[in-house]
């Protein structure tokens, strides 16, 4: 190989190495960059402004502004009916309370679901009080209640209410309920406890006498002498502002932090509508406390009352019972007291005014 030859070689190698660096230096700087705007691109200035702000809570307040804008006076639909199916939810997906409730529990050694243990679902959809399954697993051994039929879990426990307003289980009826129970989930290898109707129905009379001497509501009802009637319009403007709202049943709902207080109803059971409320006169209107539905009975019926006068006052009506009778301050003492006792019973059980069982066995 001659010497020129071998010059043209070693330049082709030069050449050759100079372009691969070349290549290399260029994709290393354009992935340089190329990170560099996908940096940029994870850097949204629209995306720190909204991190960097705090959490934005909307208030009853502003809400009732939005209600007040958007939607007519005689709209049926307000907030409150939002209210009141909340609170219905609450008490149905809470864990019913053991003090109201029997339980049967199911254990399996290769896991339970409602839907293949014989013909449980069908039994349970015949319960005729409220009723709830929970289950647990080795591994989250805190009970939860199922939403699912088909979930599995490694033991069931069967939760019945013992009595509501309607009235309390009878013997025949627990009966009946645990037998159907064990038929559907014995055969199928689980190991289900055992209870004793007796005892449980006795449980269920006890929590009905119970709830007779507690379960009360007080009224106090506003009307003007010799049958006067009283305009529709003006019950309206005052009702609403004085924080009062009407739901979709036709009363009027007073809330204190999304919890009902009292309500205002029609004397005559009539539900209000708004739009003919104002066009309407009314014989008299009632104010009706619920007393197990509030924490603190005496409170709660001090501020009914205090409405109620704000309504005579401006009415120019009275305050009477629910005979046509006026109430007077010391009739009011009276209904204090008697408030004060049924709070003092509610206690000695452990079922406290305005808590989720009371709500439960309330309802």
């Amino acid at each position: 190989m001659s010497d020129l030859q071998k010059y043209l070689l070693a330049l082709g190698v030069v050449i050759i190495l100079g372009v691969v660096i070349i290549n290399r230096l260029q994709e290393r700087r354009f992935k340089s960059k190329l990170n560099q705007q996908s940096d940029e691109v994870g850097h949204d200035p629209l995306l720190d402004y909204v991190e960097g702000q705090e959490p934005v809570v909307v208030s009853d307040a502003l809400t009732e502004v939005i209600y007040s804008i958007e939607l007519p006076i005689d709209e049926p639909v307000l907030q409150d009916n939002f209210r009141d199916i909340d609170a219905n939810n609450a008490v149905n997906l809470e864990s019913l309370d053991p003090a109201i409730t029997f339980q049967i529990k199911i254990n399996a050694a290769e896991g339970l679901c409602i839907s293949t243990t014989g013909r449980l679902q069908e039994v349970l959809e015949t319960i005729p009080k409220r009723h709830q399954v929970w289950g647990s697993t080795r591994k989250h051994k805190d009970p939860i209640v199922v939403s699912n039929p088909d979930s599995v879990f490694d033991q069931l426990i069967i939760v019945v209410q013992l009595t509501d307003r309607n009235g309390p289980l009878s013997h025949e009826q627990i009966e009946m309920i645990t037998t159907a129970i064990y038929a559907e989930t014995v055969p199928t290898g689980a190991i289900a406890t055992q209870i004793k109707p007796d005892a449980e129905a006795e449980r269920a009379l006890e929590l009905k006498k119970f709830s007779d001497e507690v379960d009360l509501l007080f009224g106090l009802t506003v009307e003007r002498p010799r049958r006067s009637l009283m305009s529709g319009e003006e019950i309206l403007s005052l009702a609403l502002a004085l924080g009062m709202r009407l739901n979709r049943r036709g009363v009027f709902v007073m809330n204190e932090e999304g919890r009902e207080l009292f309500t205002l109803e029609n004397r005559d059971a009539t539900p209000f509508v708004a739009q003919e409320l104002k066009e309407q006169e009314i014989l008299g209107i009632t104010f009706l406390l619920d007393v197990t539905t509030v924490s603190d009975m005496t409170r709660t019926f001090n501020k009914m009352t205090g409405v109620a006068k704000q309504f005579a006052d401006a009415m120019n009506a009275s305050i009477c019972d629910d005979n046509s009778q006026v109430v007077s301050e010391s009739g009011l003492d009276v209904i204090r007291q008697q408030l004060n006792k049924i709070n003092q019973r509610m206690e000695e059980l452990e079922i406290l005014p305005g808590s989720l069982v009371a709500k439960q066995l309330f309802s």
